[in-house]
């Protein structure tokens, strides 16, 4: 949906990356090993000459749900263990160390290449995402058929929804029908 916001920077990049799977309606951008290494080379987090496999589409699935789960956090969601087992995996597989760059800047590389060091990337700027004072503004939409990663851009901080014209009216809608039933 055009209307959903968006985030900008690493912040940007997790949101985009947890986005490829549209809940409502079901749509997986990433659907196989050649989807996915589009995505990962488009965003220069992979080079176009190294292969993605099966298994490499697997596990991107599993960091991206494990990621959308830690964003869930800031509305409330509960975080299970095995969604942190899931990131700490995806670090250590991809071998992610500390870098100093230009300017005499630290920031997280992975020392693996492939979609593992790509997926580690990844994991790097959803670190780097957590060090920004937004971060708190991704959320998941409160939509448990939706789940979208949306960026709260209200001034309380208090949005629920992706959209309100889509899943906060329903949302809205649900409350009423069930409210009056019982009534």
């Amino acid at each position: 949906m055009a209307e959903r916001e968006t985030a900008t920077g690493e912040l940007g990049l997790v949101q985009a990356f947890v986005n490829t799977l549209d809940m409502v309606p079901r749509n997986e951008e990433l659907k196989d090993p050649n989807t996915l290494k589009a995505w990962l080379v488009a965003r220069d987090l992979m080079d176009p000459s190294q292969a993605v496999e099966e298994a490499d589409l697997r596990h991107a699935h599993a960091v991206r749900e494990a990621m959308r789960a830690v964003i869930g956090g800031n509305s409330g969601s509960r975080i299970y263990p095995v969604e942190l087992a899931t990131l700490n995996e995806a670090a250590s597989a991809s071998r992610l160390r500390m870098r100093f760059g230009p300017g005499g800047k630290a920031r997280l590389e992975p020392e693996a290449s492939g979609a593992v060091g790509a997926i580690g990337r990844l994991v790097a700027s959803f670190y780097s995402a957590m060090q920004d004072g937004n971060w708190e503004r991704l959320k998941l939409c409160s939509s448990d058929e939706c789940r979208w990663a949306f960026y709260d851009r209200s001034k309380n901080h208090s949005s629920r929804w992706c959209t309100m014209a889509s899943c906060g009216n329903r949302e809205k809608a649900r409350r009423f029908r069930k409210q009056h039933k019982h009534a």
